[in-house]
């Protein structure tokens, strides 16, 4: 449209130039718009590759883990068979197989892991695979070394940490895409101080006034500087024959078989097992049931109730129901940590592109169960000796698999429990790189704890422990 001049000329309207501004906005918003659609979708299809990964690394882990305890139940059982029929050869090589295979089966389960995750797009992430080749050295300089003519570790046969080394190299050498998280290695102090609980930390930076209510009440109000707190405990691991990654609970002893059967009891077994070949009448013939002998037991520490998975206690994930008893055991578990990249569109972050990182953790875990004609019964039930019993594996929430809180995959929670806590505790607060550290300077602040003393004498009747129920709770831990 134009309009006429007083002169009579014809000039253009403004409106065309309004039209155009207009254009050119909206055409911006649809962009970024667009870009904010590719960017979402992006990060979502990068979330479920990685919850995939993770998931698919866990229960391969997990399988191994079964197939590792399977086979050492039925090596238990042929080292019977082998004093059946006096092969005292046969009985030496069952014994080293076995202590070999409690470190190469979950060493498998690593690798088994590591393939599964790249299967599934996950790619090599090099702080973790730095993390385990460290562990390498540390294993190859330290567990072999000598102290006034032992070995500072107990080997679990000749010449093991070398040899372990070596197939933990191999592992890292093809990068390290699914990161075992709940390790326990051996140098690494237990879980009991609160400096070693992440939960502490979270709760300090995140002001949860309930979790120090409910966890460690007091400790608000006494606490005065770094040099209230006890000494770091001793190393977590005493037994030295069951693997640090993926464990499976093992351990040898020495005894005698008619202190934990009768030779009806333990035909039954070979029976379930498949091995029809001996009876209770052969057994009870020999001195098989008399003579000491060494024996894989699941070690009772950690093949215990389940009790991280019950309904109701402070300490346990929620859950809705009762665990059937024949899977009421805890141990034998795999947690693994997956990270991936996703590369944003939209600007940030000064303008350019942004890379973020994704983390998914997850947890699976080998069950099985005794059967007999009164039904089924836990695994462990036939006094503690190792069977192969070992059926499914399936998925269960981190927080209810052994060792999830130790976070051995988590490159800068490891950093700070192996670097900083020690000289924290000699001198305060390390590195501000670390918000670990962080998080222990704002809790040396006296002002930031009567922040919490105060909102506790208004606020404390209002801390819960979440439970199953629908009951109000203060909150709980995650399931992955």
């Amino acid at each position: 449209m134009r309009r006429r001049h007083r002169s009579g000329s014809e000039v253009p309207s403004v409106r065309s130039g309004q039209v155009a501004v207009f254009l050119l906005l909206a055409m911006t918003v649809l962009v970024f718009m667009l870009l904010f659609i590719v960017d979402l979708h992006s990060i979502i299809q990068r979330k479920n590759q990685t919850q995939n990964a993770g998931d698919a690394a866990a229960l391969a882990a997990a399988r191994w883990q079964g197939a590792t305890l399977n086979l050492m139940g039925e090596l238990n059982l042929l080292h019977v068979l082998a004093l059946v029929n006096n092969q005292t050869n046969a009985v030496d090589a069952i014994t080293n197989m076995q202590a070999r295979l409690n470190f190469t089966g979950p060493m498998t389960a690593l690798f088994a892991a590591q393939i599964a995750a790249k299967n599934n797009r996950m790619y090599v992430d090099p702080e973790m695979t730095d993390l385990l080749r460290e562990h390498v050295s540390t294993i190859r300089m330290q567990y072999a070394s000598v102290f006034d003519g032992e070995l500072y570790f107990p080997e679990p046969w000749p010449g093991a940490w070398p040899q372990v080394a070596d197939m933990l190299s191999q592992v890292v050498a093809d990068g390290i895409a699914a990161g075992p998280d709940n390790a326990q290695f051996f140098l690494d102090p237990s879980t009991d101080h609160i400096l070693m609980q992440k939960d502490f930390y979270d709760a300090v930076m995140g002001q949860n006034w309930c979790w120090f209510y409910l966890h460690v009440r007091g400790l608000l109000e006494s606490y005065s500087s770094f040099r209230d707190w006890p000494a770091l405990p001793d190393l977590g691991v005493a037994d030295y024959s069951d693997a640090e990654i993926f464990g499976i609970g093992l351990f040898p002893m020495t005894a005698r078989l008619d202190t934990f059967f009768s030779a009806s009891e333990l035909e039954a077994r070979f029976h379930e097992a498949g091995f029809n070949t001996v009876s209770a009448a052969e057994l009870a013939g020999t001195n098989v049931m008399q003579s000491g002998e060494t024996w894989y037991f699941y070690n009772p520490r950690e093949w215990s109730e389940w009790t991280r998975i019950k309904p109701d206690g402070e300490d346990s994930f929620p859950v809705t129901g009762t665990v059937r008893p024949e899977y009421d055991r805890a141990g034998a578990d795999a947690v693994v940590r997956v990270y991936a990249t996703v590369e944003r569109e939209t600007p940030g972050g000064g303008g350019g592109r942004r890379s973020n990182k994704v983390v998914w953790t997850a947890a699976a875990k080998p069950f099985g169960y005794l059967e007999d004609g009164t039904g089924r019964r836990p695994a462990t039930d036939a006094s503690y000796f190792a069977l192969p019993a070992f059926r499914d594996v399936r998925l269960i929430p981190v927080d209810a698999a052994s060792g999830s809180e130790n976070s051995t995959s988590d490159v800068e929670w490891v950093r700070h429990v192996r670097n900083h806590l020690r000289p924290y505790l000699e001198t305060g607060p390390q590195s501000p790189a670390c918000r670990y550290c962080l998080a222990l300077a704002t809790w040396e602040n006296e002002a930031f704890r009567q922040t919490g003393i105060d909102w506790l004498e208004l606020y404390h009747q209002h801390c819960r422990v979440r439970s199953s129920g629908g009951r109000r709770g203060g909150g709980s831990r995650r399931g992955h």
